[in-house]
Order: structure tokens, then sequence, then C-alpha cells
């Protein structure tokens, strides 16, 4: 029996409780409308989908993604700056053995490997994760302007060779231009990947096979090697 002065708590549920459940099944449900919107957007591009359909897809009510995100522009943002997000993190954990190379010590054939393995990890990020390009696909179509609009930072990249322009002159390199060792990498690793159904099917190649992606990072790293070294890049 309790005392007058000891509230009965006997059987209770914590007021709390269901208020934090709330918050759960509200963040289950808005990651389960990003990712049935980034699989839709993907594939049909911001004109070809409806809220209602993303809401069915996602399990929920059809009214749902309005509760959560607004409008289908709004959504769509949401989802542009998630892949983004996803692309620069990627790319960060891919150049790293870059930066490394710019802090420590090493030689050209450590160069080599740092690229390699840079490279390799950024096509992997592209090929595990095809809605980024689509999306850049769907983008390049429509003008880019809803790209241009979304809160996003894709510095990585631009650091990275920034880090190793700062380098260069001790480290037996030439001097290079940041923009254009950028758009290297990305024409030597995204922009096959962004063609694997046209340009690589013609070509026998796929990308996907690790055999004949090593072929190709190799094929790319002498081209980068060859920006960032010169015909000395030959004599590491």
């Amino acid at each position: 029996m309790t005392s007058a002065a000891e509230p009965d708590t006997i059987g209770r549920i914590p007021t709390t409780a269901p208020r934090r459940e709330k918050i759960r099944d509200a963040e289950r449900s808005r990651e389960a409308i990003l990712d049935a919107a980034e699989t839709l957007f993907a594939q049909r591009g911001f004109d070809g989908v409806s809220l209602s359909e993303i809401g069915a897809a996602a399990g929920l009510s059809r009214a749902t993604p309005s509760y959560f995100f607004g409008s289908k522009e709004q959504l769509y943002t949401a989802v542009l700056e998630r892949v983004s997000a996803a692309r620069q993190t990627a790319t960060a954990e891919a150049v790293e053995p870059i930066v490394a190379w710019c802090r420590d010590d090493g030689h050209l054939d450590d160069l080599r490997k740092a690229l390699e393995q840079g490279m390799e990890r950024y096509m992997r990020f592209h090929i595990s994760r095809p809605a980024f390009q689509r999306f850049i696909t769907w983008e390049e179509l429509a003008g880019g302007t809803r790209l241009r609009a979304a809160r996003r930072q894709s510095t990585a990249l631009t650091d990275a060779f920034g880090a190793l322009r700062a380098v260069a002159p001790e480290r037996g390199l030439r001097s290079f231009d940041v923009g254009d060792a950028v758009l290297l990498w990305i024409g030597l690793t995204y922009a096959p990947l962004a063609n694997s159904n046209t340009l690589l099917v013609a070509m026998k190649r796929d990308l996907r096979v690790p055999r004949t992606r090593r072929r190709h990072v190799a094929l790319a790293v002498e081209q980068m090697l060859f920006l960032l070294a010169g015909a000395g890049a030959d004599r590491s």
C-alpha cells in the first residue's frame, strides 16, 4: 500500500514513451519517403513522379509526403541534398590517400598507389549508389536549375588537388591547374560509369567487374600522373 506522500505509479507507462515512439515513427516515415523518392526520381526524373506514387512506394498514405515535405519540389531538393552529401562523404574518403601523401614524405610510386586507391574507391561508390549519376543526368537534361538551388558541398576533390599542388614544387611534380585535375579525375571515373549502358556497352566493358575496373583504373592513373608529373612519371 502506498502512503499519501507516495503517488501510486504501479502500472503506469511513462508519459515520455509514447512521444519517443512517435518521434521514431516520424523518423522512419521520413526516411522511407526519402528512400522511395530517391528510387523513383532517379528512375523517372522530377516530372515523371507524383507525391502520391512516392507515398505508396514508401508504404504510407498518399498524403504523407506532403505532410513531411510540403511540395514535390521540396522533397526533390531534400533527396538531391541527401545523395550529394553521400557523394561528398564518399569522395572525401576516396581522396584521403592523396591527402595523406601530401602530409607524408612519399615518393612518386606512393602517389601512384594513392591515386589507384582513390579512383577505385570513388568508382565503387558510384557503382553502389547509381542514383547520384542518374540525378545528374536528369538535371543536365533539365538545365541543372534544381541542382544549383540545392544546399550541397562538392569540395573534396578540389581540396585534395589543391593540397597536392601546394607541395608540388618540393615533391617532384609540375605546376598544374586544380580545375584541370578535377575535370580529368571525373572524366576518367564518373563519366564512363554514367555511360555504362551506351558507350561501355559498345566497347564491351563492364566496370562493375573488378578485373575490368582495375585495368581501367590503371589507365586512368597513368593519365592523372602525366598531368601531375609529366614525362617524369615514367621515371618513378
